[in-house]
């Protein structure tokens, strides 16, 4: 009987776990649109001299929109492409899908493109978002929204 009294509350989570939630799961996610301006920034992490480097700045202008996709102008001379092309999104991660990388690239292309997946944050007026490879190279975006 003892052993019973002990199963118990396992029982209920268990038999709780599969009710009909009535939280707020349907809560729509906040789409990014209109114009975002700020800094691009590549922060690279030498294990060696255990220093950050971030000395890959860029200033750009970020346009998105569900109906017409994405678009990066700005200061697109040195680190980073201007590029357009689709996105999609969930509460965490946005994908970028650049069209102006051509079919045939190989890596590494000589500038940096918004393409793949990036964990983001959206405010409605803040919108930041990075991509982590390996734990010592990150691609950090730190817009503000302009209208």
């Amino acid at each position: 009987m003892r052993k019973l009294i002990y199963l118990l509350p396992f029982a209920i989570m268990a038999l709780s776990s599969c009710m009909k939630s009535s939280s707020s799961d349907s809560t729509p996610v906040p789409v990014p649109t209109g114009t975002f301006s700020g800094i691009f920034r590549v922060v690279h992490y030498n294990p060696t001299t255990q220093k950050t480097d971030t000395s890959k700045i860029s200033n750009l202008i970020l346009n998105i929109s569900q109906s017409t996709g994405f678009k990066v102008t700005g200061d697109t001379v040195l680190y980073h492409a201007g590029s357009y092309g689709d996105f999609a999104l969930n509460g965490s991660y946005i994908q970028f899908v650049d069209k102006t990388i051509p079919t045939n690239a190989t890596a590494p292309l000589p500038k940096i493109h918004l393409a793949g997946l990036y964990q983001y944050g959206y405010d409605g007026t803040n919108f930041q978002f990075q991509a982590v490879f390996s734990d010592t190279l990150a691609y950090q975006y730190l817009l503000k929204k302009t209208n």
